[in-house]
């Protein structure tokens, strides 16, 4: 049967010549092709393509608006940003990942190493004294120095990494606790068991991938095991932690320590991380992230990132100020 189904069309012409920056008609919709309906956003592509052209601003034209489709506008997937589940995942991550270079970095170059004591001992004492014996002293006093930096030096840098970890679990525990009850979760509290369990439960296809068979998601569990070893500094965490990722604590076994460890050590000191951890850890969060939305949300992860109203009335509202949108 033929719908009856009348599309309405619009008549652009007024719109032809090449409007300056500061035309009235950049701040239409209509200029752009782009027709609010019923609360949400017809996008007419050809014209909304034409119209980015003459401006000038092709930020604002992601490929997948313009593929094949049964409709003659593209109406977005979805209304909102954070209608999207990856979408506040990488936010997330993306704040962290700036707090990490911005702040936590810079602070790592500013503490003394052990070798720029041993020099600045070294340099200082030189500078009293112009007599050659006491040059072996001054160079035992200045090993000293630097010996002792040592320890201090580790533990610092050991708890900045902690401190880091520590807020990165607790915001990534309570996203993902958010995130599960947007999705229809009615616990009371958040436990790896429940999310594991709560999550596997939202496949139905018996063949889909179960959580702990996500892309990275050792990463999140070992974030997860680390910041419950910080958080409890007991022998039960640490065995936890040990037991899975044996590498990450030190032990007897491994001859990282030389006693066992007991109730109430400071965890800190008893995790071991390479330096470029944390910028590792990130970047599989982020895959654990995609794949978690990709295959148990059932999200579109590639088109997250425009395929929403928002995304289209943001671009509206930047690229109707075209100059001040490009710096000019």
């Amino acid at each position: 049967m033929k719908s009856t189904h009348k599309v309405e069309r619009f008549d652009y012409s007024k719109y032809e010549s090449n409007p300056s920056w500061d035309s009235d008609s950049l701040k239409e919709y209509e200029f752009w092709g782009m027709h609010p309906k019923s609360g949400r956003i017809h996008i007419d592509t050809k014209r909304y393509a034409k119209a980015c052209e003459m401006i000038g601003i092709k930020d604002f034209m992601p490929e997948g608006m313009f593929a094949n489709r049964s409709t003659p506008y593209f109406i977005p997937a979805k209304q909102h940003k954070y209608d999207y589940v990856i979408n506040i995942f990488n936010d997330l991550l993306n704040d962290f990942q700036r707090n990490w270079e911005m702040e936590y970095k810079p602070i790592f170059k500013m503490i003394k190493t052990p070798k720029e004591v041993y020099e600045n001992t070294r340099l200082s004492e030189i500078a009293y004294t112009s007599n050659v014996d006491d040059l072996e002293e001054i160079e035992l006093n200045s090993l000293m120095s630097s010996i002792k930096r040592e320890k201090k030096y580790v533990h610092v840098i050991q708890s900045l990494y902690c401190q880091f970890i520590n807020k990165l679990a607790i915001e990534t525990d309570r996203i993902m606790l958010i995130v599960m009850c947007k999705l229809g979760y009615k616990g009371n509290d958040f436990r790896l068991d429940s999310f594991l369990k709560f999550s596997d439960g939202l496949e139905r296809d018996k063949k889909g991938k179960k959580i702990e068979n996500l892309d990275e998601y050792d990463s999140y569990n070992l974030l997860n095991k680390i910041n419950n070893f910080l958080k409890h500094n007991s022998i039960s965490s640490y065995r936890k932690l040990k037991r899975k990722f044996p590498e990450n604590v030190a032990s007897k076994e491994n001859k990282t320590a030389n006693v066992e460890y007991e109730n109430g050590m400071f965890a800190g000191d008893w995790i071991i991380l390479k330096d470029d951890y944390i910028d590792d850890l990130l970047k599989k969060l982020r895959k654990f992230f995609k794949s978690y939305c990709k295959e148990i949300v059932k999200e579109n992860v590639d088109d997250a990132e425009w395929n929403y109203d928002d995304y289209f009335i943001n671009a509206f509202n930047q690229m109707k100020h075209p100059a001040e949108y490009l710096g000019i």
